[in-house]
């Protein structure tokens, strides 16, 4: 049944020709632009003896994908599902609730992946990027962010109503955490106060987490700690509270 599921989903995400354009094309054209700019691919004291590309702009793509389909997309399938009247006939079925909502997390999952491979791929093959000095860190902080934002995503997708709902809480959900998080501005020129924010809030601390291991280090505790506490609330306030209608 799960599997069944999943492939429905698949096939509702790649019917709209306009959420594989997003989920792709932000990250791709973030990593291209920026990835063109004078000086972005050359090592300097600023990153360690790194690039900007290896070491920011690739860690932000990464980190906005995830966003993007945690805050955005899986609450807006989800609404859309609500407001069709989808749930509330799976609501009739046996099947449990969280089934659906594993199907939704396999399939954005599946996207998150595909995404990141075209990012690295692109920025090591056509801009000479170099690849994550601490791989096996950078996939975990990468599997951790995920969880944790994707939480955040079915605990919105458990109360929102409607898709136009779902947009305006992803918004003031999403801005928020992309200024706190060391995205508009790098974390380095933030205040202290909201240099702290950001290693608490899922966004910054992926994307810190990231931009650590990209580097060649071992991520911080504090934003990992973070990231697993919001994922377990999330979670497990998204099953406790989630309405069919």
């Amino acid at each position: 049944m799960l599997s069944k599921l999943t492939v429905a989903e698949a096939k509702i995400f790649l019917r709209d020709p306009g959420a594989p354009a997003v989920v792709l094309g932000i990250p791709l054209a973030l990593v291209l632009v920026f990835g063109l700019m004078p000086g972005s691919r050359e090592p300097s004291a600023e990153h360690g003896g790194q690039s900007a590309l290896a070491t920011l702009i690739a860690p932000m793509a990464v980190a906005l994908l995830l966003g993007i389909l945690a805050v955005y997309m899986l609450p807006g399938a989800m609404a859309a599902h609500r407001e069709k009247g989808v749930l509330k006939r799976l609501a009739a079925s046996p099947m449990p609730p969280s089934r659906l909502l594993a199907a939704q997390l396999l399939v954005n999952l599946a996207i998150a992946v595909v995404a990141i491979v075209l990012v690295v791929g692109v920025g090591t093959l056509a801009l000479g990027m170099a690849l994550p000095r601490n791989p096996g860190g950078f996939l975990a902080v990468a599997l951790l962010g995920a969880v944790s934002l994707f939480s955040v995503g079915t605990l919105l997708a458990a109360f929102v109503p409607s898709a136009r709902a779902a947009n305006g809480i992803g918004a003031a959900v999403f801005f928020p955490m992309l200024a706190l998080g060391g995205v508009w501005v790098p974390k380095e020129q933030l205040p202290p106060v909201l240099q702290h924010i950001a290693d608490i809030l899922p966004l910054g601390a992926t994307l810190g987490s990231l931009r650590e291991t990209a580097a060649g280090h071992a991520p911080h505790w504090l934003p990992m700690v973070a990231l697993a506490v919001v994922a377990v609330v999330c979670s497990t306030l998204a099953a406790r509270f989630f309405r069919w209608e």
